[in-house]
């Protein structure tokens, strides 16, 4: 059995009785723990005991289904591991709770599906397979890796492709999926359900049977799901972050689109990476791997540069057949306009527009929803907070109040903390703003906002020659794609509070461009933001590497991830000193802190930083600090987490 507790996390031993004696590895059963019932797996069995008090008994044989493989064990092992964390964590993360009545249900129709004659005909292909073919051609050395996915010895095939704007990643990977032999597994992960939809759209076309497995659905159904995956009844298997350990039979190709959405970061404890867990269960399920992107994650770009990865280039082919024409504001068209060239909306982007709108919808892509999520002092800059919480203060609407975002304070007499002055500006104009603004310059056309207050807008429902304001992330994809794309306030984007902004802004642009037509077809796409600067320099560039091996330098001249991996421990003061004082870190870390964090002075944080290459050294001295501290019940309230997101 596994603790639940980090102190407790290691097998403990139990006789199975009589009436439990046909239990074996990986079925869930009752035991008595701590003076109470609770749930485990068995992990294996032994003839011999290693220790001569009495065990105790095995109460109750929950199921006979075997959930946890042996494989799958030692990858959630390794994980741990790596993460820092205990393998209780990792196994809450990997085993959905069992629903005995969708058991029940999925028994019901396994034996009907067993009764029924096995002469159905296979569903209709839809696509074709010869467009397919030439798809997975055109990126050289994914024929290979296709070809070498599932092979039982020699090395496993991993590897990376940055997708051309005009091929569309789920096309691609159902191309990959069609090519492999019929009894072979495929498990396909996708940053949110809006993408798992669009994927499943491409998989149904293609005529692939599949099976979803999201974490938006009830527990009878999720189970249902898995429980079908489980006994082999699918083994196609596509999802979000939460499907990741789902249990595929003969599993030989894992695909991962946009692997650097923080959505892909689980929130639980040991808060492992979707990166880290596909690439662990590609070693220990010899599972070829495949990340899908459309721009350079700089953890990849490690990856490929230490041998890890292979990258699969495309194939050359005229720039204005694979991609739409981009454009920046560059200080020639600036002063070519005269004033206007220097506004937030410039008159290029009026003229953008009025082209594109009578071929198809255009997408208006800008950082932030609302109306105005963020002020400042129009003398000093200083920027406004509520006076109550110390978050950004905003303006909700044309010409109205100061308000807080989070405890909604409406400040009618805000006076700047520096300088004392009452008129403020905008920092950000948000998706609200905006759509206002293009509204009254184009006010016979249908506009439509996505993301935010807004919420998601659904692919089928963007008007065929209207305007569509998003915020990153929130874009629908329409079928014909879309004429043009205007990318908004990128210096805004660019100006964000943490290290990776230049990277993460890039990402949002990339994933926002492949949705627009290629050149050929007409396709436009207009940055507006300081053209010089090397994140949208990069836009503009043809299939340019100059970007990611720029930055890569500079983190490594920095010892910045992912040249090192970083430990934050957050919590009481008190709490995180005793903490450091028992923690043996590793010599040769470098420590930051304790200070006290922005929220509250009785919280602190500490942050190692060690060498990527030592990386479980450290992981493996927090796990330890953080066991020793549940033995001793020590009080305050504190988080070891590694590799956190918005460490910097």
């Amino acid at each position: 059995m596994l603790g639940v507790l980090p102190h407790l996390d290691r097998p403990f031993e139990y006789a199975l009785t009589p009436q439990t004696a046909q239990a074996e590895p990986g079925m869930r059963v009752r035991v008595r723990f701590a003076g109470r019932d609770a749930d485990g797996v068995m992990v294996g069995r032994t003839h011999t005991p290693d220790t001569d008090r009495p065990l105790a008994p095995v109460t109750r044989l929950v199921s006979d289904d075997v959930v946890l493989a042996p494989q799958m064990l030692r990858m959630c092992e390794d994980l741990a591991a790596h993460c820092g964390g205990s393998v209780a964590d990792v196994l809450r993360l990997a085993l959905p709770p069992r629903h005995a009545r969708a058991e029940r249900a999925d028994r019901q129709a396994e034996e009907r599906e067993a009764q029924t004659s096995d002469t159905a005909d296979d569903a209709e292909i839809t696509a074709d397979h010869a467009a397919r073919t030439a798809l997975i051609q055109r990126y050289t050395g994914l024929s290979a890796l296709l070809t070498r996915a599932g092979a039982p010895e020699g090395p496993v095939p991993r590897a990376a492709a940055m997708l051309e704007p005009a091929d569309a990643w789920t096309q691609l990977a159902a191309a990959a999926v069609a090519a492999l032999p019929a009894d072979r597994g495929a498990l396909l992960i996708a940053p949110d359900q809006r993408d798992v939809q669009r994927l499943a759209s491409a998989l149904t076309v293609a005529g692939i049977d599949h099976e979803q497995l999201a974490s938006a659905d009830g527990p009878e159904k999720r189970y249902r799901a898995f429980r079908r995956i489980l006994r082999g009844r699918s083994r196609i298997v596509i999802g979000n972050r939460s499907a990741a350990f789902a249990p595929v039979q003969n599993l030989s190709l894992i695909i991962c689109w946009d692997e650097a959405d923080d959505l892909l970061i689980e929130p639980r404890a040991p808060y492992p990476h979707i990166r880290d867990i596909l690439q662990l269960r590609s070693h220990h399920e010899r599972a070829a791997l495949l990340l899908l992107a459309a721009s350079p994650s700089i953890e990849v770009r490690r990856l490929i540069a230490t041998g890890q990865l292979v990258d699969l280039p495309p194939a050359p082919a005229p720039r204005d057949t694979t991609r739409p024409r981009i454009t920046a504001m560059d200080d020639y068209l600036r002063a070519r306009e005269g004033a206007s060239g220097r506004s937030r909306l410039p008159r290029a982007a009026h003229d953008l527009l009025r082209r594109a709108l009578p071929h198809g919808p255009v997408l208006v892509q800008v950082p932030r929803s609302g109306y105005v999520p963020a002020i400042a002092c129009t003398f000093c800059g200083t920027r406004a907070r509520c006076p109550e919480c110390a978050a950004p203060l905003g303006i909700s609407g044309h010409g109205g109040h100061l308000l807080c975002g989070v405890c909604g304070r409406r400040d009618d007499a805000y006076e700047c903390p520096e300088c004392h002055r009452r008129t403020v500006r905008a920092l950000v104009t948000g998706s609200v703003r905006t759509a206002e603004e293009l509204r009254r310059a184009f006010p016979d056309t249908p506009l439509a906002i996505a993301g935010g207050a807004h919420g998601p807008l659904d692919d089928t429902d963007v008007p065929d020659h209207g305007i569509v304001v998003a915020t990153p992330g929130a874009e629908p994809a329409p079928p014909g794609r879309y004429a043009a794309a205007l990318l908004l306030d990128a210096d805004a984007m660019l100006a964000r509070a943490a290290f990776d902004a230049d990277v993460e802004a890039v990402r949002r642009w990339s994933n926002a461009i492949a949705l627009v037509r290629s050149a050929e077809d007409g396709g436009e796409v207009l940055v507006v933001g300081t053209a010089t600067l090397p994140a949208v320099r990069h836009l503009v560039a043809h299939r340019s590497q100059v970007f990611p091996d720029r930055v890569l330098d500079d983190r490594r001249a920095l010892d910045l991830p992912p040249f090192t991996r970083v430990g934050e421990i957050r919590g009481d003061r008190h709490a995180v000193t005793t903490f450091l004082q028992m923690a043996a870190i590793p010599d040769g870390a470098t420590m930051f802190g304790p200070v006290p964090t922005a929220d509250t002075e009785d919280e602190q944080r500490a942050v190692v930083r060690i060498d990527a290459s030592r990386g479980r050294e450290l992981a493996a001295s927090l796990r330890a600090a953080v066991a020793t501290r549940s033995a001793r019940k020590m009080p305050g309230r504190l988080r070891a987490r590694l590799d956190p997101p918005d460490v910097f």
